[in-house]
């Protein structure tokens, strides 16, 4: 028997939920730039809920008005993304959540039904699977005249340049509100890949995370003051407090201690698609649907010659 009672809540346990699953069953992966820099993930899953059933049994979620029809909630203290709903939207859907699957307890419970947006899915991310594809938004939802505009518009910058970026060519990103921005210098051939871990996925509320390796010294917050989360004796994570987009990751087992590098999320980049992933790590933790096509390097845990922290994988991969 199916359980259509879900519970989930964010990585640092400040947000619990529970809510009953939608009726049509629908869980769509987005892969548009507005949920990119709104978590820093690769992509998210958004699974469809009654609004009526959602409960948050501890804590009250940010919010943040990300567009003319939406809002989006996320954790205040460690920058989860937990919902989307539409909200001053005369042809939206009100009596529906969308919940985003990475802060869900049992995200392998899911059946994904289908990608939209994938017009802005960066050419080196390939899914395997049959699923259908929409180049915008589902159909039945929204037509293409009745786009949400975002609070904070788009410009030039934001756009998904594919090229490459010659070496040691600067590039900047931010957060989805623009109250935090970066500068960085990748180097020739940054690292640059996939993390399954549970721990990334409750921290953000994304399907899949990415991360591009830069030197300390070539990294600087060039606007604003994200806040910080320490996710774990090992490490220490910065998201933007307005918005909930998380910027970077960083080795810290002293707070003294300056880190060699900073591990700048994929998603909060100007132009993701200017980078191409060479490998995925933490592979035991991986949602068992969630299969990635191309060469990668697959690790079962962190990367040999990186420091590891148990409490990275969580205790319900699947």
């Amino acid at each position: 028997m199916v359980n259509n009672v879900h519970e989930g809540g964010c990585l640092c346990g400040a947000m619990r939920y529970r809510a009953t699953a939608g009726p049509s069953g629908t869980a769509t992966h987005c892969f548009c730039r507005m949920c990119r820099k709104a978590n820093g993930g690769t992509f998210v899953t958004w699974v469809e809920h009654a609004t009526e059933s959602l409960v948050f049994t501890k804590g009250e979620p940010a919010r943040f008005r990300s567009s003319d029809l939406a809002e989006r909630s996320f954790c205040r203290t460690c920058g989860c993304q937990l919902t989307f709903q539409a909200v001053g939207d005369p042809g939206g859907v009100p009596a529906v959540t969308w919940i985003a699957l990475g802060s869900l307890d049992q995200p392998g419970d899911i059946v994904p039904t289908h990608h939209i947006f994938t017009d802005d899915q960066p050419s080196w991310l390939h899914l395997q699977d049959e699923l259908p594809r929409w180049p915008s938004q589902l159909p039945w939802l929204r037509t293409q005249d009745e786009l949400a505009r975002p609070t904070v518009p788009e410009d030039d910058r934001h756009k998904d340049q594919s090229t490459a970026l010659q070496a040691d060519a600067p590039f900047e990103g931010g957060c989805l509100c623009g109250d935090v921005r970066y500068c960085a210098t990748a180097g020739e051939a940054p690292a640059t890949g996939h993390c399954h871990c549970g721990m990334c996925r409750k921290a953000t509320g994304a399907t899949l995370f990415s991360w591009i390796e830069i030197a300390s010294e070539n990294f600087a917050i060039i606007k604003g003051r994200p806040r910080h989360f320490r996710s774990s004796h090992l490490a220490e994570r910065t998201f933007c407090g307005r918005c909930g987009g998380h910027i970077a990751f960083q080795f810290a087992s002293n707070p003294e201690e300056d880190p060699e590098s900073f591990w700048v999320t994929l998603g909060s980049t100007d132009r993701p698609g200017a980078f191409d992933p060479t490998h995925q790590i933490y592979m035991d933790d991986r949602i068992h649907w969630l299969h990635l096509s191309g060469d990668l390097q697959s690790w079962p845990g962190q990367l040999s010659w990186l420091r590891s922290d148990e409490n990275l994988s969580s205790s319900n991969p699947t």
